[in-house]
């Protein structure tokens, strides 16, 4: 079998099409894959790093409708050379993961009549994918949030198969990740960060909590241990210097995030659609701070989702402030049978069988499923 995979510009994006190419090659040995991305972001390095193919193609950087009205030539010549890319490798089925690169291969994928799985991890479908299922109408779309369903065009095939992970993310033990970050194994731990970027909002909020508690600390301190996680881009300059009330490990960033996560007992973080797979495949209870203003208000949909459901403490980024903080890590830090039961939710809510469900899905509209 041929797969053509497409995604690009985010983290979220590469690492699920990676799971995804990884089960298919588990399955089948001999299938062949090729990656297409956009030129000049993290896929240029992380696809062949991982031992891919990668083709890809120079997006426009216009944002906004009327931007990309203008850019009306540059995106047909992006549909022909995503047209030649097809006709060369002769794919079997395509498997998009979102981001404005999808948008010319799946017209691409649909003029030359290949079947097509787009996948979605947000509450709130993104232009491109919208577009991509109105003009190109994918064989299945797969999504994360199932609500996200009555926002795609009347009739599209949808399928409720959550957000793939990379193996690594699902298989390492807490073991394993509190070896990896010198952790006490007899602590619980709490993990805080904003991303892979990161956010200055959730550093400095934090970091005034630390102050405040060193002062006068909470009784459930004895018990707990803080990774905190400042960001690639909205990181501290240098390490915080202040005196915490319990163990305190600070990173500017890690690589390895898996580990931090499989150490993890409570995460304060943002809503991110990758980040919520993550937390709810682990079962791992969370108190979500969504960033406001971005696109569609994406975040703030995303995390109604665990919001409702009862997986996490949702609180707007304007109310997290350092009494905000500590109140609920009052409430669920000193309280380990609340933390139990956002934690069985969380679990009830993933899908760590993701990238296994999304290559059925593939394999099926080829006629190999199992």
């Amino acid at each position: 079998m041929r797969v053509l995979l497409v995604g690009g510009r985010s983290g979220g994006h590469i690492y699920a099409l990676v799971a995804v190419a990884s089960v298919l090659q588990a399955r089948a040995p001999e299938t062949d894959l090729l990656f297409v991305g956009e030129a000049g972001r993290m896929e240029e390095d992380f696809v062949p790093r991982a031992g891919y193919r990668l083709r890809t193609l120079a997006m426009p950087a216009a944002t906004g409708t009327a931007a990309r009205l203008l850019a009306l030539p540059q995106w047909y010549r992006l549909y022909r050379q995503a047209l030649a890319i097809l006709r060369e490798f002769k794919p079997d089925v395509v498997i998009g993961s979102g981001g404005q690169v999808c948008l010319p291969v799946f017209l691409a994928a649909h003029r030359a009549r290949v079947p097509s799985v787009l996948l979605e991890a947000n509450a709130i479908p993104g232009w491109s994918v919208r577009l991509a299922c109105r003009w190109a109408r994918p064989q299945v779309v797969g999504l994360l949030f199932p609500g996200a369903a009555h926002r795609l065009p009347a009739g599209q095939r949808v399928e409720a198969v959550g957000y793939p992970l990379r193996p690594e993310i699902l298989d390492t033990t807490r073991a394993e990740g509190v070896r990896a970050l010198e952790l006490d194994p007899a602590r619980r731990t709490l993990l805080v960060f904003g991303g892979s970027q990161g956010s200055a909002h959730l550093n400095d909020v934090l970091i005034d909590w630390l102050r405040r508690a060193s002062a006068a600390p909470p009784a459930w301190v004895d018990d707990w241990q803080i990774v905190h996680l400042g960001g690639w881009v909205n990181a501290p300059s240098a390490e915080p210097d202040l005196q915490a009330p319990l163990p305190y490990h600070y990173l500017p960033y890690l690589h390895e995030m898996h580990y931090a996560l499989a150490a993890a007992d409570l995460v304060v973080g943002r809503a991110g659609a990758t980040s919520l797979a993550e937390l709810t495949a682990l079962g791992l209870p969370a108190v979500v701070v969504p960033l406001e203003g971005l696109a569609d208000n994406h975040q703030v949909h995303n995390a109604t989702w665990v919001g409702e459901a009862g997986a996490a403490r949702v609180i707007p980024d304007a109310r997290f402030t350092v009494d905000g903080l500590a109140a609920v890590l009052d409430e669920l830090c000193g309280d380990p049978a609340r933390l139990q039961a956002l934690a069985d939710v969380s679990a009830s809510l993933g899908r760590p069988d993701s990238a296994e469900r999304v290559a059925d899905l593939a394999q099926a509209l080829v006629g190999g499923g199992r």
